[in-house]
Formats: structure tokens, C-alpha cells, sequence
């Protein structure tokens, strides 16, 4: 199997299995006072700090959560529950659906920030009364990079509170977010375990639940914590710091030869020159989007049409509507990792060689 959906999530590191396999049926609760629990608790404030340096944060702020998505609902409606009724939330047009989810939520109105064609965002429509921005680090379709520092800038002419959703970015990009309040990071998009994201606020101040009943994570997120899940999100967050240039190297070459490959089949690539180099979406004109995925699946290819929970969605893509692309419904993403070849890439663009003549054909019939 050649695997190119790492935006989807992304294959377990072995030096992630190690540091959880410790951990792995463990009865040691950090909430408990005794030694079992103790050990527990010290296991977690390490990831913690891990977590937190991959951003630049603070450790007291990171917060635990089940996934980016309910860290995202965590600091939308608890920002939210902070601002007054005259005041909007402002979120960009291609956010990921558990932003904007989150946004409707809270009652308050919704502005969005509209994007030009290469997807990025137009900074000036962020609205004068906005109390909560929030724009994701980098698209999660095309893998477009917004440019945060701008963002907070304007935000900060109305005192508003800055959320970026890094999922992407964070063990892509070295990001500066001194302006922002509020970061999302998820571990099974960077080599970590499934069902762990985090919320880093960066002041580390108090912060109002989602989820009540509990005081752990300084009461701003009641439940046990997963402390396998926590380690190994932290060790994934240790490995990206460590990694990440070696890592851009790396994603920058199959990215060269990949994009030129595609060119050379006729794809129209999506978004400008401001992309993640892991993250390459093109369209095939005349081709469904959905078509060169499935054709793909039976060569053995993994790729993607968009997000993985719009995953069987025949509607158009949400982010290339927002782009006002001509072809909403042709988007195809192709998303590399650590693990990828240039052998996978070269096997990949031979079998899109032999495959989008006929789908080409199948679609004119």
C-alpha cells in the first residue's frame, strides 16, 4: 500500500509506541494521591511541556482534550461565554466544520472571512466588533498557510481573542504565535495516537469548562485523563520539534516532484505559492475528484477528496467553493509524511498516467 493521506492521520511513530508501551493497561489514575498515581501524574506534566514547546507555549496552559475537535469547541464556546451580545465571532471561509460547528453553537452571529483564489484569507474583512477570531495555521484541503501575525494584528485593534487551529502546521511549520491566545494541536496528525488533542492556552490562565464535574487539568477539563494517549502525543511533539526541518527537506523534494509530475498530466494545481510542501491539491479537468480517488484505492494508492470527515460526501468541497474554484467537486489530495518515498510518489504519478486518460473518457461518455 502506498500511503499519501496524511492529513487524514498520520502513521503511528515507533518512538511514540515505545514511550506509551509503559503505559498500556497501567492502573495509575494522576488524579490519585498514591505512588502509582503520582508516577502517572509526572508522566503527564512531561508530555505537557513536550506539547507545549512544540508551540512555543506555556505548559501550565495545555489542556487535554479527546481530539482537536473537542479542543476546538472548548475554546470557541468558552471564549465565547466571555464576550458581550453585541459582539460576533469571526471565522474564515475554509475552516475545518468543527470550527464553524462550534461557532453557530454559541448563539452569538457568525462573520465570515471571506478568501481570494490562491485561498488565502483576506485579512481586512475581519470585522471591527469581533470579540473571538478564528483561522486555522494551514488548510487542511490544499494546505494553503495563512499568515497568523497578520491576523492577530487586526484582532488586536479590537481587543479580540485569537484561536488558530495548527493542526496541520504544528509539526510542519515553525510558526510564531506570541500574538495568538489560543492554539489546537491533535497527535494522530503528527505520528501520535488517535483520540488525544490539546487546546495550549497561552497565558495559562483559567479558562471556562466544556466538559464539567471534575477539577483535573486545573479545572478547565473535567474527565481521567489518557495518559497513554498524553505520553504519546508528547513524544510525537518532541520528535516534530526535533524533526522539523529535516522533515521540511524532505516534504520540499517529493512535493518538487510530485507538483511537476502532476503538471506534466494536465492537473490544474489549487491555492498559490504559500502551501505546505506536504500538502498538494490539484484538479484533473474533466474528472471527478471522487473518481481518481476510488481509481486510485484499487492500485493500492491512498488519497483523498477533502477532509476525512466529509469522507463519501458528494457535495462540493466547502473550501473550494470558497475559493470560487470552477470545479468544486474535482478536488484531489495528495498528503505526504516521514515515511513517504520518492519511489511512492514515482508509483503514484505512473498509475495517475494510465488512469486519468480513461476517467477522462468515462466522464465525456
Amino acid at each position: 500500500m502506498i500511503y499519501l493521506d496524511h492529513n487524514a492521520t498520520s502513521p503511528m511513530l515507533g518512538e511514540v509506541r515505545d514511550a506509551m508501551e509503559p503505559w498500556w493497561g497501567r492502573p495509575a489514575n494522576p488524579a490519585s494521591v498514591h505512588r502509582a498515581g503520582q508516577a502517572a501524574a509526572v508522566a503527564v506534566e512531561q508530555a505537557r511541556a513536550q506539547v507545549a514547546a512544540l508551540v512555543g507555549g506555556n505548559p501550565a496552559g495545555v489542556v487535554f482534550t479527546g481530539g482537536a475537535t473537542e479542543a476546538n469547541h472548548l475554546i470557541i464556546r468558552g471564549a465565547a461565554s466571555r464576550l458581550g451580545a453585541e459582539q460576533s465571532i469571526a471565522v474564515s471561509a475554509v475552516e475545518h466544520p468543527c470550527v464553524r460547528g462550534a461557532a453557530e453553537l454559541t448563539g452569538l452571529p457568525v462573520d465570515v472571512i471571506g478568501v481570494d483564489r490562491d485561498g488565502a484569507i483576506r485579512v481586512a474583512d475581519i470585522p471591527q466588533r469581533v470579540g473571538l477570531v478564528s483561522v486555522m495555521a494551514a488548510n487542511h484541503e490544499t494546505g494553503v498557510i495563512h499568515d497568523i501575525a497578520a491576523v492577530s494584528a487586526r484582532a488586536r485593534e479590537t481587543g479580540a481573542f485569537v484561536h488558530v487551529d495548527a493542526v496541520q502546521a504544528a509539526a510542519r511549520l515553525d510558526m510564531d504565535f506570541s500574538g495568538v491566545h489560543a492554539v489546537v494541536m491533535s497527535a494522530h496528525k503528527m505520528g501520535g495516537p488517535p483520540g488525544v488533542g490539546c487546546a495550549v492556552l497561552t497565558d495559562g490562565d483559567p479558562f471556562p469548562a466544556l466538559l464539567t464535574g471534575g477539577a483535573q487539568e486545573r479545572g478547565r477539563r473535567a474527565g481521567t485523563v489518557n495518559v497513554a494517549g498524553v505520553v504519546g502525543f508528547g513524544a510525537a511533539c518532541a520528535v516534530a520539534l526535533r524533526d522539523r526541518a529535516v522533515r521540511s527537506d524532505h516534504s520540499e523534494r517529493l512535493a518538487s516532484r510530485l507538483r511537476a509530475g502532476l503538471n506534466a498530466l494536465g492537473a490544474r494545481q489549487i491555492g498559490g505559492a504559500s502551501r505546505l510542501h506536504a500538502v498538494t491539491c490539484v484538479v484533473f479537468p474533466g474528472v471527478a475528484g471522487e473518481a481518481v480517488v476510488q481509481a486510485l484505492d484499487l492500485r493500492g494508492i491512498c488519497v483523498s477528496h477533502g477532509a476525512a470527515c466529509s469522507s463519501g460526501s458528494l457535495d462540493p468541497s466547502p473550501v473550494l467553493l470558497a475559493m470560487a474554484d470552477p470545479d468544486p467537486r474535482g478536488g484531489v489530495r495528495f498528503s505526504t509524511g516521514p515515511s513517504t518515498t520518492q519511489a511512492d510518489i514515482d508509483a503514484t504519478l505512473s498509475a495517475l498516467g494510465e488512469l486519468v486518460p480513461l476517467l477522462v473518457d468515462a466522464w465525456d461518455e
